[in-house]
């Protein structure tokens, strides 16, 4: 049987939660719900487990936020024009190298993929400008 918990939470606070959750790896907020419930039940210390979530979440955000200031810096015109799957598989090893001397860590190859993707879609209108611009000065240059 089932049972049910309901949260009162601003939606500033939901959203926070959802991102926590999220980052820190649980697919849902019910999987996180009954992660903290069994922690309660067995025995082990809630206050640590969620601080080591949190930490995990933290981490997280940090190097999605470090990988994009990296493709910003050092990918940017590949990924313009030639996407980023082609950018990414050019720059790989000193976008890790990068990642290292700048977090410590260097992530899953996976895990730089679909960052690198979701980077292309988020700065998408900045990339789009930045190749029409780059074309029409090639153009402009070889057709005077």
């Amino acid at each position: 049987m089932r049972k049910h918990i309901y949260l009162i939470l601003t939606k500033e606070e939901n959203d926070l939660l959802d991102e926590i959750i999220h980052s820190a790896g649980f697919t849902t907020r019910s999987g996180y719900i009954a992660a903290v419930a069994k922690t309660t039940l067995y025995g082990l210390n809630t206050g640590e487990w969620i601080e080591k979530i949190r930490k995990l979440a933290t981490d997280k955000n940090r190097t999605e936020a470090v990988f994009f200031a990296l493709l910003s810096e050092l990918a940017f015109p590949a990924i313009a024009m030639k996407g980023s799957k082609i950018a990414l598989e050019a720059l790989i090893e000193e976008l890790k190298s990068e990642m290292y001397n700048r977090t410590g860590i260097v992530p899953e190859t996976s895990d730089l993929e679909r960052l690198a993707g979701e980077y292309e879609t988020l700065y998408r209108p900045e990339l789009l400008a930045y190749r029409t611009e780059t074309r029409t000065r090639t153009y402009l240059e070889e057709n005077p």
